[in-house]
């Protein structure tokens, strides 16, 4: 297991990829990694559990925010993610914030195969 980590533990790829999303508090609301792929930038993200579900919105606005740093980063870079086919909240949210449902494979897991959905940012240019 340890050897999954490395990527985590490289000084390197962390300061590249990975980001701390803070509320005006400084405390953690969530993270994201922008994995780059050939012409695509990938996020891994995830919404701290408090956040999500309230119907406030709160989730559309952090997957928002995201898109507009990858825009920023990389702005001819077309941006997608992958989420597990069962968790249809999520789904909803990455919708609301523009993404659309481009294929739908299986994918090792750590606790066995999954099936899961790559979704494609399809909405407007979000860098201001």
């Amino acid at each position: 297991m340890l050897q999954d980590q490395a990527e985590f533990a490289d000084p390197q790829i962390r300061a590249e990829q990975y980001r701390a999303v803070l509320d005006e508090d400084g405390l953690l609301s969530g993270f994201v990694q922008f994995f780059p792929i050939v012409g695509v930038t990938r996020l891994g993200l995830g919404l701290r559990p408090d956040l999500c579900g309230k119907g406030s919105g709160i989730g559309t606005q952090f997957v928002q925010l995201l898109v507009q740093e990858a825009q920023r980063r990389m702005p001819q870079q077309e941006i997608d993610l992958e989420v597990l086919v069962w968790n249809k909240r999520a789904i909803q949210t990455y919708e609301r914030a523009g993404f659309i449902i481009t294929d739908t494979y299986d994918k090792w897991t750590p606790t066995g195969i999954a099936d899961f959905h790559c979704m494609v940012y399809n909405g407007p240019s979000l860098i201001r």
